[in-house]
C-alpha cells in the first residue's frame, strides 16, 4: 500500500474538500511502502481528530500535498513501534511533523528502518546509530548513488536500492579512495527496478568489506545490467543469491568468483533471457581443483530461454550438500555440465513438472537428458 486515499485519473482537486467528520483517532502502523496518506492536493478536514500515531512507515515523508484542517488535534507521534514510550513530536501540522522526524535526534536515536530519497536527503544531517535497514529510492536524472551518505548509518545490516536511474552503485577506486572504511559492512543487499544500472561494482572498486560480509544478495529487474560481479572479488560469506529479470547477463559469474561461493546455500535464477550459462570459465584452462560449492543445497533455474548448461567447461563441479535441482522453462538445457559432477546427496531433480528421485546418488546429466526427452515426447 502506497497511499490511503487514492486520486483517480482525471480527477480535479481544485476547490475540493474531503471530510472525515467522525474520525477521532488515526493509526498507521507497519506499512513499509506507504509514501503518503493521499496524493490529493485538495483540503482534508478532520473536525474531531485528536491523535495521530505513525509507526514503522519508513517511506512516509509527507501526509498530503493539500491543506489539512484538524482543529482538535493534540498529539502526533512518529515512532518506530506503536507502543514506544518517547516524547510526542508536535509541530504546526502533520506534514511538518512527519518531515521533522528526519532532522530530530529524538527520532534518529530509535529509528531502525529508514528510506533515503531525493526529497529527504538534504534534510538528513545527523548520524542514525540504530538504523539497521535502509532503502535508497527515487533518485533520477543522472544522480550518482549517494554512497557518502551511508556513513550516517554505522550499524546498517540491510541495504535496498530501487526505482532510480543509477548506472552504478559502488564507484571506482579513484572516486572512493578518501572514503574507504566509512561505508558500514552490511550483510544484505537488494537491488531492484534500476533500468539504467550497468554494474553494481566497478572492476577496480576497493570495497572488499562490503562484498566479503554479504550473506544475502538479490538483484531484480535491472534490464541493462551486463555484469553481476567484478572480475576479481570474493563472496565467501554469501549464503543466498537470487537474480531475476536481468536480460543482458550472458552468464552469472566467472569461475574465479564461483570458487569463492563456499558458503552459498541457495541459488535462484529466474527469467534472464540472454543467460547461456551460470558459471563461465574466465581463463582458457581448466579451473585447478575444480569448483566446490560446499553448502549449496538447492538450485532453481526458471524461465531461462537461452540457458544451455550450468557450466560448459570441463572442470569438476562438486556439490557435497546439494539435495534438489529445479529446472523450469529452460528449453535449450540438455545437460548440467561437461565436466565431472559430484552430487553425493542429490535426491531430486525436477524438470517441467517431471520428477526424478533417487535413494542413492544419481547421474544428473543422464537424468536431465531423460526428463527432457520425456517432456519432448509429451509435447
Amino acid at each position: 500500500m502506497e497511499e490511503i486515499v487514492m486520486k483517480q485519473d482525471g480527477e480535479d482537486d481544485e476547490d475540493k474538500e474531503i471530510f472525515f467528520s467522525k474520525l477521532k483517532l488515526l493509526e498507521l502502523d507497519y506499512l513499509p511502502r506507504l509514501k503518503r496518506f493521499s496524493g490529493h492536493s485538495c483540503t482534508f478536514r478532520f473536525p474531531l481528530l485528536e491523535c495521530v500515531t505513525i509507526a514503522r512507515c519508513p517511506r512516509l515523508t509527507m501526509f498530503c500535498p493539500g491543506a489539512i484542517y484538524a482543529p482538535r488535534l493534540q498529539s502526533i507521534r512518529v515512532c518506530r513501534h506503536k507502543h514506544d514510550h518517547h516524547k510526542d513530536i508536535w509541530m504546526t501540522d502533520l506534514n511538518n511533523t512527519i518531515q521533522h522526524r528526519f532532522m530530530t535526534q529524538e527520532v534518529t536515536s530509535i529509528t531502525q528502518d529508514m528510506v533515503l530519497n531525493a526529497e529527504n536527503i538534504t534534510m538528513i544531517s545527523d548520524v542514525f546509530p540504530k538504523v539497521r535497514s535502509l532503502c535508497v529510492e527515487s533518485f533520477q536524472d543522472g544522480v550518482l548513488f549517494p554512497y557518502r551518505s551511508l556513513e550516517k548509518f554505522p550499524q546498517l545490516d540491510y541495504l535496498e536500492v530501487e526505482q532510480s536511474s543509477f548506472e552504478e552503485i559502488f564507484p571506482s577506486q579513484d572516486q572512493i579512495i578518501d572514503f574507504m572504511g566509512k561505508i558500514p559492512p552490511f550483510e544484505g543487499l537488494r537491488i531492484s527496478n534500476l533500468d539504467k544500472l550497468k554494474s553494481i561494482w566497478k572492476d577496480d572498486s576497493q570495497l572488499p568489506p562490503i562484498r566479503q560480509n554479504l550473506t544475502y544478495l538479490v538483484v531484480k529487474n535491472c534490464c541493462n545490467l551486463v555484469k553481476l560481479t567484478p572480475f576479481s572479488a570474493s563472496f565467501e560469506n554469501l549464503r543466498n543469491l537470487s537474480v531475476s529479470e536481468c536480460h543482458q547477463l550472458i552468464h552469472l559469474v566467472a569461475s574465479s568468483i564461483a570458487k569463492s561461493f563456499v558458503s552459498l546455500e541457495w541459488l535462484v535464477i529466474h527469467d534472464c533471457k540472454k543467460m547461456e550459462e551460470i558459471v563461465m570459465n574466465d581463463t582458457n584452462e581448466d579451473v585447478e581443483g575444480g569448483i566446490i560449492f560446499n553448502r549449496l543445497h538447492r538450485i532453481e533455474l526458471v524461465d531461462m530461454v537461452s540457458l544451455k548448461m550450468f557450466s560448459s567447461q570441463s572442470h569438476t563441479l562438486e556439490f557435497p550438500k546439494l539435495e534438489e535441482i529445479k529446472i523450469t522453462g529452460c528449453p535449450q538445457m540438455k545437460k548440467f555440465g561437461l565436466g565431472v559432477l559430484k552430487t553425493p546427496k542429490l535426491s531430486k531433480v525436477k524438470i517441467e513438472g517431471h520428477d526424478m528421485e533417487w535413494e542413492d546418488e544419481g547421474d544428473v546429466n543422464k537424468t536431465i537428458q531423460m526428463l527432457c526427452s520425456a517432456k519432448d515426447s509429451v509435447n
